[in-house]
C-alpha cells in the first residue's frame, strides 16, 4: 500500500486540503471548487455546451453507443488527480471519484444488465499494475453488482492516443477488443465505464465489438469530458439533473 493512503485513508481526510471531511474523502469546500459539468450538455456525448442537444464534434460522428454520462470537465483538480492516479499510482486518489461516480450512476434511468470497465492491454497493466476504470467502479460494483471485469479484453496494444486526430485514433484503435463470452452480452444492455472521455473513439470501438457480439445498447459513464470549444454548437437545450444523497447542490 502507498504510504499516502496510510496517511490519508478514505472516510478521514479530504483528498485535496487534507482536513477532515466527514463523509468519503473530500470536503464541502473542495467539492465547491470541482469542475462539475452543469446547465446544457450533449445528449450524446455529455459535454457542456451552452446550448443546443448536441454538440459539434457528436454532429459530425457515427457513434455506436447510446449516450455518454460525463461528470466532471477533464480541467483542475481532477485533471490533476486522474494524472496522479495514472502516472503515480496514488490509487487512493480514486475512492472519492468512486463515490461520487456512484451516487451519480444511481441517477441514470436505465436499467443496466452488465457493467463493464474499460479494459487496457495486459502490457500496459503490467506497466501500471492496475486499470483505473476498475478502481472508479468500486463502489458501483459493491452497491449495484453486475460487473465483469474481463468481459470485454483488449488485444491490441495500440501506442497512446495523446496527440493523435480523430481519423489516426480510430484506425488505431480498429479491432482492438474482444468479447469473451457472447452470451452474456447477448440482447444485454450494457454500461461501459471510463476515467476519460476524449474524442469517444476508444468507447465507439468499445461500443462496436460489444453490439457485433449481439449487445442491444451501449451506453457510457465517464469521470471526465475533455472541453471542446464552446462556439462550436448547435441550437436546442437540454440539461441533466444531478441530485445525489449527499451532493444535492451539484446540478449538471
Amino acid at each position: 500500500m502507498n504510504l499516502l493512503e496510510i496517511l490519508f485513508p478514505q472516510n478521514l481526510k479530504c483528498i485535496f486540503c487534507g482536513k477532515e471531511d466527514g463523509g468519503f474523502g473530500i470536503c464541502d469546500r473542495c467539492m465547491d471548487k470541482l469542475p462539475f459539468i452543469k446547465g446544457p450538455t450533449c445528449k450524446k456525448c455529455g459535454v457542456s455546451i451552452s446550448s443546443g442537444d448536441i454538440c459539434i464534434e457528436c454532429k459530425d460522428s457515427r457513434h455506436k453507443f447510446e449516450r455518454v454520462y460525463s461528470i466532471f470537465d477533464y480541467s483542475g483538480r481532477v485533471r490533476n488527480s486522474i494524472l496522479k492516479i495514472k502516472q503515480n499510482g496514488l490509487k487512493y486518489l480514486a475512492n472519492p471519484f468512486s463515490y461520487i461516480m456512484f451516487k451519480y450512476f444511481e441517477n441514470i434511468k436505465v436499467p443496466f444488465d452488465v457493467i463493464i470497465p474499460m479494459p487496457i492491454h495486459e502490457n500496459r497493466l503490467k506497466e501500471r499494475g492496475f486499470n483505473q476504470s476498475e478502481l472508479l467502479l468500486k463502489d458501483i460494483e459493491k452497491n449495484y453488482g453486475r460487473v465483469y471485469k474481463n468481459l470485454l479484453v483488449r488485444t491490441k496494444d495500440t501506442p497512446h492516443q495523446t496527440g493523435l486526430g480523430k481519423a489516426n485514433r480510430e484506425s488505431n484503435l480498429d479491432h482492438a477488443f474482444k468479447v469473451t463470452d457472447k452470451q452474456k452480452v447477448k440482447g444485454k444492455i450494457i454500461l461501459l465505464v471510463d476515467d476519460i472521455y476524449t474524442t469517444g473513439s476508444t468507447l465507439n470501438e468499445c461500443a462496436k465489438t460489444l453490439k457485433r457480439a449481439g449487445a442491444s445498447k451501449v451506453f457510457a459513464l465517464c469521470l471526465a469530458r475533455t472541453p471542446i470549444n464552446k462556439e462550436k454548437i448547435l441550437n436546442k437545450t437540454t440539461t441533466i439533473d444531478f441530485r445525489p444523497n449527499d451532493i444535492t447542490k451539484y446540478v449538471i
